[in-house]
């Protein structure tokens, strides 16, 4: 994109400076490229469930204490996929500061990050945010293919329990 029409452009709608742009809850952020550099990151990025998925979680909440094993192949298959370049992100509630209970954040992920150094399990980030990624595992998703496949999955999972 030529640099003059992509300043003509982001004067007219919105700010370099996000905090600038019109439309204040959502933050932007304009680039001169063709396409944004986040999607090279995120089609490198596998973002993964740690509770009953990397970990088992047999016993639950468990008041946050981690005492479960790892689930089988949990470790060989995220090692697998880091060894094919992607990011390994585990994404957890634990990592939340949005809860008002004992353990805190804080003190969760610290539990959390000696577990998987315990279990020699890899990865490159924590988080409770939902990012972008080429893939999401997670034991709890519906993966999504009309509103009505959605609402017969979710009325299956409802009926088990």
């Amino acid at each position: 994109m030529n640099i003059n029409i992509y300043l003509e452009k982001i004067q007219s709608r919105e700010s370099v400076f996000p905090i600038d742009s019109p439309q204040k809850e959502i933050l932007r952020v304009g680039y001169p490229q063709e396409s944004h550099p986040l999607e090279e990151v995120e089609n490198k990025r596998v973002m993964i469930d740690f509770d009953g998925v990397i970990s088992s979680y047999k016993n639950g909440w468990n008041g946050g204490q981690l005492t479960d094993l790892p689930n089988p192949g949990a470790k060989e298959s995220i090692d697998k996929i880091h060894n094919m370049g992607f990011e390994i992100v585990i994404f957890t509630t634990r990592a939340s500061d949005n809860h008002n209970f004992s353990p805190s954040n804080t003190e969760l992920i610290a539990d959390l990050k000696r577990w998987l150094k315990e279990y020699d399990i890899y990865y490159d980030q924590i988080t409770a945010e939902k990012l972008g990624a080429v893939a999401y595992i997670d034991d709890k998703a519906i993966r999504f293919q009309n509103w009505n496949q959605s609402l017969n999955d979710l009325n299956q999972i409802i009926k088990i329990r």
